[in-house]
């Protein structure tokens, strides 16, 4: 892996008085050296709403994962309804024979209410003693059709970011109408995993495979964003635009804050997007307004938040409009990701006050808009993924 950090912003000169600025840094993995260790625990939700083609395609989806795995690969399988049942200790999968977790799978059965969050919890708890040489991918990958009987979403953040900085990521998945929708939305978001919606029970092995199979081109498992900013600069509207939009709350300290990142993949570019406000400096000066550091796998690489101070109007007419899109589409995207359909609107007449109405960046996302407001939680959480020139990010 050599990492890259390229960074950009829409105003390249601002005014001696200072100005409010959109910056975007963008983090280049590289390319894989050795593929890690996967370490997969599958959490499911077995409450007897998941009765019939649910908990059938649950099993098969389990038994989808068996056939992507490694010998050095690890695999555990938590149940849970009213109650949590380790379907499968975290086991190396060259030490299990196929036959043998297919009748674990086998015996996953739906009935009873919904404990989530032990399962969750459970989940969480196979992976812990798994053995880390620094090269491991962990996911805990959360399928579910209905709302914790006894815990409420906040409590979830809590256990997700508890999880988080161990080292797992977590993808959840709802299925049907009646989960939490929020629960899901922030498991995914808070744990820099991903979040998704399922359709249909058939959409379950896709969504194992997928991640199962992601997890494989990890290059980085625990990478970050340090900002060290100059006095007086100040940073808010701080989003993850890439691979899926979520906003991040930054924690300070004096002048500095880290950003974390989802797992850095096997050349997928990764994308934070901030608001940065310019203090006012004397005309001439070229100033850092942060200095960026990114950490992944025991490398790092630097960048840097730079404007130039001028009062030549020519200079301060200049304008990167694709920064300023960048992250105007991604705080749409994220509202949209939450339902939030009047704030996504509101979002888009600001866009189109800055870059017109004809633009496509606009229409798009009208149509985006259009879509969630037709649709349901499948196009909300289509709604939180971002196209690039290469195509959309998974």
């Amino acid at each position: 892996m050599t990492a890259n950090v390229v960074t950009d912003v829409n105003r390249p000169y601002v005014p001696g008085s200072g100005a409010k600025l959109t910056a975007e840094i963008e983090v280049e993995p590289g390319q894989q050296d050795e593929r890690p260790t996967r370490q997969i625990a599958l959490c499911i939700d077995a409450s007897g709403s998941m009765a019939g083609d649910e908990i059938a395609r649950a099993r098969s989806g389990a038994e989808w994962v068996f056939g992507l795995l490694e010998d050095d690969d690890y695999v555990s399988i938590v149940a849970f309804d009213s109650d949590v049942h380790v379907v499968l200790d975290a086991t190396r999968w060259g030490d299990i024979a196929r036959e043998e977790a297919m009748e674990t799978v086998a015996d996953i059965a739906a009935g009873g209410g919904t404990d989530m969050y032990r399962g969750l919890a459970a989940a969480a708890d196979s992976l812990r003693q798994l053995p880390d040489d620094g090269n491991t991918a962990r996911r805990v990958l959360l399928l579910s059709d209905g709302k914790d009987n006894t815990h409420d979403t906040p409590e979830f953040e809590t256990l997700a970011r508890e999880i988080d900085s161990e080292g797992i990521r977590i993808k959840s998945a709802g299925i049907g109408s009646d989960y939490r929708e929020e629960t899901i939305r922030t498991l995914g978001s808070v744990a820099r995993g991903e979040w998704t919606h399922l359709e249909a029970a058939g959409d379950i092995e896709d969504f194992f495979g997928d991640a199962v199979e992601e997890a494989g081109t990890v290059v980085a498992p625990d990478a970050r964003l340090e900002l060290n900013v100059a006095d007086g600069v100040e940073v808010s509207e701080v989003y993850r635009a890439l691979p899926q939009t979520q906003e991040v709350t930054p924690e300070w300290e004096a002048n500095t804050t880290v950003v974390k990142l989802p797992d850095l993949l096997d050349r997928e570019t990764q994308r934070v997007v901030l608001k940065v406000h310019a203090p006012a400096r004397d005309i001439g000066q070229e100033v850092t307004l942060a200095d960026v550091t990114l950490t992944a796998d025991g490398e790092t690489a630097t960048g840097a938040i730079t404007v130039e101070y001028t009062d030549d109007p020519e200079k301060l007419g200049e304008h990167n409009e694709g920064v300023d899109v960048d992250h105007r589409q991604t705080v749409i995207k994220t509202e949209l990701g939450k339902g939030n359909v009047a704030e996504a609107q509101t979002q888009i007449e600001r866009m189109t006050q800055v870059h017109g109405a004809d633009t496509e960046a606009v229409e798009a996302a009208e149509r985006q808009t259009e879509i969630v407001m037709e649709g349901g939680r499948e196009e909300q959480s289509k709604a939180t993924k971002i196209v690039t020139d290469e195509g959309l990010q998974k």
